[in-house]
């Protein structure tokens, strides 16, 4: 018994030692270290992950082993100052055979301040990367978690409360700080259902979030801020992965604030895709993204990524538009009215095949429409957000023309690409250099050659700057140009200093590549320096043919309400022939975009497939009489030299708001002269043009001569004339022309095969009594009446030496046909019988001419019959009977 007692107080002192020492070990601090040591070896093995816990530790003895954790921290990789993660609190419970069984499982976890940094440095190295890959990296053997986190979990509900996720990348700026308040995850047992429902806020802006995962069934998640809503919906495949989410927005600045960006738009939008993964390939289909701003813009953007990481496989169709298309700016006619309205933008790229891509830029002046084989019209990367709340693009290249052969492409930055500031980019241009002359030559040009150069810009899309300017024409000998300077504000086309100078060798060749008839000019040069400051403009030009030369010099001041351009036109030394070359040469430029086509000319541009299409801008020349500017300009030619001896000119050219006054231009130059004014009106949209003067002494073999007619006639020619027209083209204004005019001519002749092409060699004897090679005409006179283009003339008289013509009936200038009675009979009786009267009708060309047709006798109705003692020549016969 006194044994058994023994045993019993020896058993019992046992216990009692090892029930103190497990009270030790669990609550006393002498054993705190041990308990930490325990706990972080415990969870470090499980998580594969090195686990800190800064305070005390508390185990708990029962069914299951209670543990209590404060201060716990995960550390970041060694290169990284920052910790992964920090738990404020952690308790959970774990069955002591598992333990024992080193198999660890957790019940009733509960999580409170739980604070996760993910974190990336500027070189790139983020702290989340775990110290077991930072091993691998230093050549260390990584230790492996034996079971997936996963699987230490064995109870159906977590909850976890102030749970905070902080990502900052130092790279593109991005910082995002997610607090949730509280989120629960349970499943239930009957239904096999796990469920997420927490709330909390991303960068400030609150949400809930409440998700759904189904054992067989597909998972759903929907996040809803207050003006944002997200939903991702599994869609069940095979062997895979697919899900697809949208976005829908109902304020774009909620989406700002969350990004931490600037609050500079205001509108909605929406996002929708799908992702898809398959035996590890990943794509994005059914894209579909669509903005509307308050303001009017948007932008729309669908397709397929396809397969991530493959640039090959990408088919997107995006289209940016600046104006509503019911409220798009109307047509402009002017440069300055030009305004940009759309830009869509197709790349079709098929794995294995060649890309095709398509670019439409749309304007309110013209539209330019690319496509064809080639890279995408555009391709950025390194978006970041800076530290004042900007988007950045770090680099942007854009490509605008055929795909293959871009005539401009641009590589730079943007650093505010929601506002559009602070662009800067590098621009290399190569287009053809007939597309410089006019919009409508734009295309492939083997005679003019190409215009290439490089500029660089800067700015923002309010002004943008262009910068060192350089360049000249190449591959062409018909002229060489070159264009050096800077312009400030591109888009207003203001501050610049531009130099510009063109060589041409043969004025004649170079008409003949513009599809235009040769006007032999010879070498000509021209040189242009064109430069403004704030509203001041200054612009010197030099016009070189051979000897004589043109100084151009012009002066603007914009500021006032009415701005006046002055300037001067001034020669010390001019040719007559180079005049007539220079006007001749500019006659023949005038048609380069600035006449109405004819409807055929019409219908062929309407079936032309070029990129520039819808063009409304009208002629520079034009646009400039149209922009309200005031203009003052005096010309002073102060030696014309000719064959005929020496002259000058002087005139002078103003332009109001209202109507532009050209003359007098006086000149006189051997022995003939003439004196005309012009006028246009600009207050209606008419814009009618009213020349009157007169001229006389010009010997009208002189003018065929120039004309290279080689059939001869002769004679002083005089006219006096008053006519208004249109002003779209030479056409238009001879096809609307009114107003009256007199042509005469004396001591003339004309040869007589000129006559017999012109018809009249039926009557050879109204000319001369016998057939000669030349028939004398004393005189001609013709009063024209014109109305919309149609010439009558009642009183066209034409006198031999003894043979007077009356002409009468009249011209349709549009219509292109005439119909006109003449009536020859003797000088002094104009009562008789015309032995050949003749009448000319139908087209111009080729005209039906009938002898002895038409009325043969006249009479005066007031009874005179009697010719006056001194008779006028060239007044029919008819009206001067008494």
């Amino acid at each position: 018994m006194r044994y058994v007692a023994k045993g019993v107080l020896v058993c019992c002192a046992v216990a009692f030692v090892a029930v103190l020492a497990a009270w030790l070990f669990l609550s006393s601090t002498l054993f705190s270290s041990v308990r930490t040591t325990f706990v972080e070896n415990l969870i470090s093995k499980k998580l594969g992950q090195d686990v800190i816990i800064e305070d005390e530790v508390r185990l708990g003895l029962g069914r299951h082993l209670q543990v209590s954790a404060a201060g716990l921290v995960l550390p970041g990789s060694r290169r990284a100052n920052e910790n992964l993660a920090a738990i404020d609190e952690l308790e959970f419970e774990m069955s002591t055979r598992d333990l024992w069984n080193s198999n660890l499982s957790l019940s009733n976890l509960f999580l409170s301040g739980v604070h996760l940094n993910l974190i990336t440095g500027k070189d790139g190295v983020g702290n989340w990367q775990s110290l077991s890959q930072s091993d691998v990296e230093a050549g260390q053997a990584a230790k492996s978690p034996k079971m997936p986190l996963a699987g230490v979990l064995t109870d159906h509900k977590i909850e976890l409360t102030d749970i905070t996720v902080f990502y900052q990348n130092d790279l593109n700026g991005l910082e995002l700080d997610l607090q949730l308040s509280e989120l629960l995850l349970k499943r239930d047992t009957e239904t096999d259902v796990a469920t997420a429902v927490g709330a909390g806020s991303l960068n400030g802006e609150r949400f809930d979030l409440y998700a759904t995962f189904p054992a067989e069934d597909p998972f759903q998640v929907a996040v809803n801020f207050e003006q944002i809503s997200i939903t991702a919906e599994e869609s069940p495949i095979e062997d895979g992965l697919q899900v697809k989410t949208t976005l829908e927005v109902v304020e774009l600045g909620q989406l700002l604030d969350i990004l931490k960006l600037d609050r500079v738009l205001e509108g909605s939008g929406s996002i929708g895709a799908t992702f898809k993964s398959v035996d590890g390939v990943a794509r994005i289909d059914d894209l579909s993204v669509l903005t509307e701003l308050d303001g009017g813009q948007s932008l729309s953007l669908t397709g397929q990524i396809g397969e991530l990481g493959n640039p090959e496989d990408v088919s997107l169709t995006t289209r940016i538009r600046l104006y509503p298309e019911d409220a798009e700016p109307a047509p402009a006619a002017s440069r300055y009215d030009l305004k940009l309205i759309a830009v869509d933008m197709v790349i079709d790229s098929v794995p294995g095949q060649i890309p095709q891509r398509q670019m439409v830029i749309k304007t309110n002046g013209f539209t330019l429409d690319t496509s064809g084989e080639g890279p995408p019209p555009i391709k950025f990367s390194e978006l970041s957000r800076t530290p004042e709340g900007s988007l950045r693009v770090g680099s942007i290249n854009l490509r605008i023309g055929d795909p293959a052969d871009p005539f401009i492409i641009l590589d730079g930055s943007v650093d505010d690409a929601l506002q559009l500031q602070g662009i800067s980019a590098e621009g290399l241009m190569d287009i053809p250099a007939s597309s410089l002359i006019s919009p409508e030559l734009l295309g492939p040009d083997d005679q003019l050659g190409r215009f290439s150069g490089d500029f660089h810009l800067n700015g923002d899309i309010n002004q943008l700057s262009l910068a060192n300017l350089d360049g000249k024409t190449s591959e062409t000998e018909v002229w060489n140009l070159e264009v050096h300077g800077t312009v400030k504000n591109v888009l207003k086309f203001e501050d610049l200093d531009l130099a510009i100078d063109v060589e041409v060798p043969s004025g004649a060749d170079l008409l003949e590549a513009l599809s235009l008839e040769r006007v032999e000019t010879g070498q000509a040069r021209l040189e242009i320096d064109l430069a403004s400051e704030g509203t001041d403009w200054n612009a010197s030009a030099n016009v070189e043919i051979s000897e004589s030369v043109l100084e151009i010099v012009a002066d603007l001041d914009d500021a006032t309400s009415d701005p006046v351009l002055k300037g001067s036109i001034e020669s010390d030394l001019i040719k007559i022939d180079h005049i007539r070359t220079i006007i001749q040469a500019a006659a023949q430029l005038r048609k380069l975009g600035g006449s109405e086509p004819d409807e055929e000319d019409a219908n062929q541009e309407a079936d032309d497939t070029g990129p520039l299409r819808d063009v409304t801008l009208k002629p520079i020349g034009r646009s400039v009489l149209l922009s309200g500017m005031d203009m003052d300009v005096d010309i002073d030619l102060r030696h014309i030299e000719g064959a005929k001896g020496i002259s000058s000119l002087q005139s002078e050219l103003t332009l109001n708001k209202n109507e532009l006054k050209a003359g007098p231009l006086k000149f006189e130059y051997g022995g003939a002269h003439f004196d005309v004014s012009g006028q246009m009106d600009l207050s209606n949209d008419a814009h009618l043009l009213t020349l009157t003067g007169k001229a006389g002494g010009w010997q009208l073999d002189d003018i065929l001569h120039g004309l290279n007619f080689k059939k001869g006639a002769s004679g002083t020619i005089y006219a006096d004339f008053s006519v208004s027209g249109g002003t779209d083209s030479p056409k238009h204004f001879a096809n609307s022309m009114n107003g009256n005019a007199t042509v005469s001519l004396r001591d003339g002749s004309i040869e007589t095969q000129l006559l017999d092409l012109a018809g009249l060699g039926v009557l050879p004897w109204v000319f001369t009594k016998e057939k000669q090679k030349v028939a004398p005409i004393v005189c001609l006179r013709a009063p024209i009446s014109i109305s919309n283009g149609s010439i009558s003339t009642k009183q066209t008289t034409l006198e031999t030496d003894h043979v007077q013509v009356v002409v009468f009936g009249g011209v349709d200038v549009a219509g292109k046909v005439l119909d006109l009675d003449l009536q020859p009979r003797k000088i002094g009786e104009p009562l008789s019988k015309s032995p050949w009267p003749v009448t000319l009708k139908g087209p111009l060309a080729k005209p039906k001419i009938k002898v002895k047709d038409g009325p043969k006798r006249l009479k005066r109705s007031d009874g005179a019959d009697k010719m006056p003692a001194k008779r006028k020549l060239c007044v029919p016969d008819i009206l001067q009977l008494q």
